[in-house]
């Protein structure tokens, strides 16, 4: 059977570096992993990150837009299709992180609950969501560490953004909470905690 796994959290939690570990130790035990990333490299996805970090800026509206055709490409050819295959789907942010982010722009008049029902319909609900959970302040030093950010990763939005996660959390069973502050190590033996269950009932 296949899982469909996500990763999600603040900028600098740390997702990459996780997504790639839990990948090669599923690997190893012989299961066929399928890495995916949102925004993807398509179309919409390039616009959402190049507009992000050059300008000029997108209107809400526009931005959820993009978000959300993005999003429907993605599913329908690679998200879906990998499960149909039995493979297990490890995702770097989905529709969860487009209701953490776009209500903390106003204009939008959007809330996190109201963010997921726009997918209810067609996006399939992970298995689990593992939500790397770490403080503005430490996921920014990690983004200044490593370069140049982009219109995402101001201060205020980051604290918004992970208030709205702590709301999507405590509404939504399949996430599990991990504190992305600790050693690299450690997030991964927490990840490799909340997935190992989940492989009981799922053999390729």
């Amino acid at each position: 059977m296949s899982l469909f796994l996500v990763f999600e959290g603040i900028d600098g939690a740390g997702k990459s570096t996780q997504v790639e570990t839990l990948a090669a130790r599923l690997e190893g035990l012989g299961r066929v992993v399928r890495r995916l990333v949102e925004p993807t490299d398509g179309p919409a996805g390039r616009e959402i990150r190049q507009r992000a970090r050059h300008g000029p800026p997108l209107g809400a509206q526009e931005e959820l837009d993009l978000f959300l055709r993005d999003r429907r490409t993605n599913v329908e050819t690679n998200v879906r299709p990998a499960l149909a295959q039995g493979e297990v789907v490890i995702q770097d942010r989905y529709y969860f992180s487009t209701a953490a982010y776009q209500p903390t722009r106003p204009e939008l008049g959007l809330s996190p609950a109201d963010v997921v029902a726009l997918h209810s319909e067609w996006a399939p609900l992970p298995d689990a969501v593992l939500w790397l959970d770490l403080p503005v302040e430490a996921g920014l030093a990690r983004v200044e560490r490593r370069g140049a950010g982009d219109a995402f990763e101001r201060e205020d939005r980051q604290r918004a953004v992970r208030e709205n996660f702590q709301a999507l959390a405590a509404e939504t069973p399949c996430f599990v909470a991990i504190d992305a502050s600790q050693p690299a190590e450690a997030v991964a033996a927490a990840v490799w905690a909340a997935v190992e269950p989940l492989l009981a009932g799922s053999t390729s």
